[in-house]
């Protein structure tokens, strides 16, 4: 696994000007940014989460064909998330496997997403349940891209970075006393923190990158907020969703966290999302929670920071995770 490059747009622009290379972008980036594109082939598509899907990655399947793409052809993906997993699922699925690039343009997409090699689109509303293991042979992170950001998205990309902040105390330490900085984008502040996250990311990913082990962590806060984030029509962005989740998750098994820890941690979370958890009952949170890709033997799975860069691995019973849920809705 090679590491990120932090780097500028000139050399985004000289991996365009390359021979036998397909782009894969939206509609923002295309209309922000539409000379990148000139003279290359490539596919707009649709920005937004609805667009992640299969119809979307056929379409694009469909447009290399039509462009004569082979098997020595490169997809590069400019984009946030979404344009990352969806692009990087299609070249994992053209002639069974080309080349890719990944040019993440959103804070998210900087220090998570972007990030080691899973790719996959949603199937009737449930996250990431098509998709396969399919490492870019580069990731390209560009800072110009940060002043693009509109506030959904910068606090979209704060909520992994708390979530990360949580899984390793060298994180933590800097992230906590500096969180409404970064918050207000103080760039002093964000693109040294987004560095460490990014290289966190990618420490966890060189250890286990089909997610058989230690990869399970990075999966803090997403029990919860997968199941919210579909139950609430993805009216947030995911990091908000994530902060929910963590919020929710830590407050479901409180006796087993510290005091401390569990009041910095929640006021972390707090700070990326500052609005109320949805109107959501506990028992519907339950069902979409049960049909999450981590669980197994009928169990709920939540991964549970608890201090220090420790996780604890929590399997529940549907029933547990509803009662404990029910508890503390209230108070979320």
């Amino acid at each position: 696994m090679r590491a990120a490059e932090f780097a500028d747009l000139s050399a985004v622009k000289e991996i365009l000007s390359s021979d036998n290379v397909y782009a894969v972008t939206d509609s923002n980036v295309a209309a922000l940014r539409p000379d990148l594109l000139s003279g290359v082939p490539h596919t707009v598509m649709p920005a937004g989460e609805a667009h992640k899907n299969l119809g979307t990655v056929g379409g694009i399947i469909s447009d290399m064909v039509a462009a004569g793409c082979d098997r020595k052809t490169t997809v590069v993906a400019v984009g946030g998330g979404v344009v990352g997993d969806t692009a990087g699922f299609a070249a994992a699925c053209y002639m069974r496997g080309v080349k890719w690039i990944n040019v993440p343009t959103t804070l998210l997409a900087m220090v998570d997403s972007g990030i080691g090699g899973k790719t996959g689109v949603d199937v009737r509303g449930y996250k990431n349940v098509a998709g396969a293991f399919h490492m870019p042979e580069r990731v390209v992170v560009c800072r110009e891209w940060l002043d693009t950001l509109p506030v959904r998205e910068w606090l979209c990309g704060c909520g992994e970075m708390i979530k990360h902040a949580l899984l390793s105390a060298e994180i933590f330490d800097a992230t906590y006393p500096a969180v409404d900085r970064l918050i207000a984008r103080d760039m002093s502040v964000a693109v040294p923190l987004a560095e460490m996250s990014a290289r966190y990311k990618e420490s966890v990913v060189a250890a286990d990158f089909r997610e058989g082990g230690l990869r399970k962590r990075l999966n803090v806060g997403h029990t919860v907020g997968h199941a919210v984030e579909k139950l609430d029509s993805f009216r947030l962005s995911h990091g908000e969703y994530v902060a929910l989740g963590i919020i929710a998750e830590m407050t479901m098994m409180r006796e087993r966290i510290g005091d401390d820890f569990y009041g910095k941690a929640v006021s972390m979370a707090r700070a990326v999302c500052t609005h109320p958890f949805p109107k959501l009952g506990a028992e519907e949170i339950t069902d979409a929670a049960r049909a999450d890709k981590k669980n197994g033997g009928g169990r709920i799975v939540i991964m549970l920071p608890t201090g220090g860069g420790n996780v604890e691995e929590i399997a529940l019973e549907p029933r547990e995770f509803t009662e404990r849920l029910e508890k503390c809705l209230s108070s979320l």
